[in-house]
């Protein structure tokens, strides 16, 4: 009975088997990345970051990271390289103190199993290496060299010796990696790239807003002293980017005859709100601040006149957050109302507002 090793072309079926369980579970090249226990990325913005790229240079070297790519400017540190997975908590600690992180996430794989399936395979195929080879010495000492027989056994030699060495690469390249983690840090400087930390994200925030404008400087017969209104506010970025339609009226009435006195006030204006680098950065859920701005205009409603006036305005105020959920935004802020109008005396003042959104 002949021999199963000594067909070609079943050889070559084992072999595309064998392939086949190498290429199915294990990463083609030594350097993927799934070959490492974990992947880890970490994006941190610094305000102070020569003494944070510092900091973090000196933490590999303390650390003796196996440093994969690192490429430096005055603006910003991308490094790649390998620890093991215990330095991971003390690296977390580090960019937590360098300034805000924007990234932190973590994947974890468990190899065992591939990596006993390989050490099967590498078994396997040593051993189908060995019987061919002892097949091949045989035939040799019985056959002429160019043999059809000889020369399929010589490529079968060949090819499951090259099927043993990938495999034992592979092996070694995730027994080389167990217990280390991948970690891609990037580290830039926030006032260098001010939009970094700043990703658009879309929402829809309807909601209502109730103010109070104090002027300046009213007029009599012209203008009350204080405004009361309402708005809809509309927030569409958690940047925070919104627009409002409101209307204001005076808290006191004209006398009859001021045809020439501000009756209403209707605002349209759209407006932005930025977080501080500290004082929570807008993160938390109660209490935090931020800087606004609104521009936009004023049609102005007169007692008795038939005709209304536009005329544009800016605000510009400081704002702070009482409480802010994925669902539910209450907000306060106080602005100063300055209309771009030669009746900017008589209508400029102190605008406060307080306003409550909801995601729709």
């Amino acid at each position: 009975m002949r021999h199963p090793f000594r067909c070609p072309a079943f050889g070559g079926l084992i072999l595309v088997l064998l392939l086949g369980r190498a290429t199915s579970g294990a990463a083609q090249t030594p350097n993927d990345l799934t070959t490492y226990a974990a992947q880890k990325k970490l994006t941190v913005s610094v305000t102070q970051f020569p003494a944070a790229k510092a900091a973090a240079n000196a933490f590999l070297r303390r650390q003796r990271a196996q440093i994969q790519r690192q490429e430096e400017t005055p603006e910003q540190l991308t490094a790649e390289f390998a620890v093991p997975l215990s330095t991971l908590p003390a690296l977390d600690s580090l960019a937590a103190a360098l300034g805000y992180v924007l990234e932190n996430s973590l994947t974890a794989q468990n190899h065992e199993t591939l990596v006993q399936e390989l050490r099967d395979q590498e078994a396997d195929t040593k051993a189908v290496v060995g019987r061919l080879q002892s097949q091949l010495r045989e035939a040799q000492s019985t056959k002429k060299p160019d043999s059809a027989v000889v020369r399929g056994l010589r490529e079968q030699v060949f090819s499951y010796t090259t099927a043993l060495r990938r495999t034992r690469q592979q092996l070694g390249t995730y027994e080389a990696h167990a217990g280390l983690a991948y970690v891609t840090l990037r580290i830039f400087d926030e006032i260098t790239f001010p939009m970094a930390n700043r990703s658009v994200k879309f929402v829809n925030m309807p909601g209502v807003e109730v103010g109070l404008l104090r002027l300046e400087n009213p007029k009599t017969g012209v203008t009350a002293r204080f405004y009361r209104g309402y708005s809809v506010k509309y927030l569409f970025t958690r940047g925070k980017s919104y627009f409002n339609l409101g209307i204001y009226k005076p808290t006191t009435k004209a006398e009859p005859t001021d045809s020439s006195f501000v009756s209403e006030l209707f605002l349209i204006n759209f407006g932005q709100d930025f977080y501080p680098r500290h004082f929570g950065r807008g993160q938390r859920k109660f209490l935090n601040l931020y800087s606004t701005y609104q521009i936009g205009g004023v049609i102005i409603n007169r007692g008795a006149a038939d005709d209304a006036q536009f005329i544009p305005n800016a605000n510009l105020g400081l704002g702070l957050e009482l409480l802010k959920t994925k669902n539910i935004l209450l907000d306060t802020k106080a602005s100063y109302f300055l209309p771009l109008h030669n009746l900017n005396r008589d209508l400029r003042g102190l605008l406060v507002q307080g306003s409550l959104n909801f995601v729709f």
